[in-house]
């Protein structure tokens, strides 16, 4: 079963998570400043139980992030606390309780353009277009110049819905490389965005760009 490809997927998708973390970390600190995160869905956040030992900059890091879930939102600040102290690492970390919901009424209190990476991946298998769409408008407009948003969902096409759906009764929104592309906003260039599948055929990710000059 661990070797199942949702399994795997999973498993690929914290990896290249953690791969983006230590890359905008880098990308920002070339610049000669630090790196704001945005992430929505936070869930255990074991990219960034993974990250924050692992880089050199994680004290350059300022985190903010999201979940709809009292004990998770508990159970994730008290681990990346004490990941945070053991390792001496100085990162900004807090986790608010927030549901998409409530963000989309108001997301004032995290202004906008001031986020170097702004991401939400495992969430919008659940969440229909409309409010994929919104969010992913929000995230343009959290996203500072030169930022990255990136999202995933799972593959209309990957390679293990049946046992997914008829056996554990697990049901998502799936989308593919096209369905991705129009959640994405209008007013954003195609040379800005990326549609990315990963190893298994699982996950597809939508990256964009935000140009310098925005």
């Amino acid at each position: 079963f661990l070797n199942t490809p949702p399994v795997v997927a999973h498993r690929n998708r914290i990896d290249s998570l953690a791969q983006q973390l230590h890359f905008e970390t880098y990308r920002t600190a070339a610049k000669g400043r630090g790196t704001k995160v945005f992430n929505l869905g936070c869930g255990p956040a074991l990219e960034i139980q993974r990250f924050l030992p692992e880089s050199p900059l994680s004290g350059n890091v300022d985190f903010t992030l999201l979940d709809f879930n009292n004990e998770t939102v508990e159970y994730t600040q008290r681990v990346l606390n004490e990941i945070n102290e053991r390792h001496n690492c100085g990162s900004t970390i807090r986790i608010l309780k927030k549901s998409v919901a409530q963000l989309l009424k108001d997301s004032s209190q995290f202004g906008r353009g001031g986020f170097d990476l702004v991401y939400c991946a495992g969430l919008f298998d659940y969440l229909p277009d409309t409010v994929c769409e919104k969010l992913v408008e929000l995230f343009y407009d959290l996203a500072a110049p030169g930022g990255l948003v990136l999202v995933s969902n799972v593959h209309a096409d990957h390679p293990s819905i049946g046992w997914m759906e008829y056996v554990v009764d697990w049901h998502l929104v799936y989308r593919d490389a096209e369905q991705m592309g129009e959640i994405i906003p209008k007013n954003v260039s195609r040379e800005q965005t990326r549609i990315l599948v990963e190893p298994t055929g699982v996950n597809i990710f939508a990256e964009i760009r935000k140009p310098e000059n925005d």
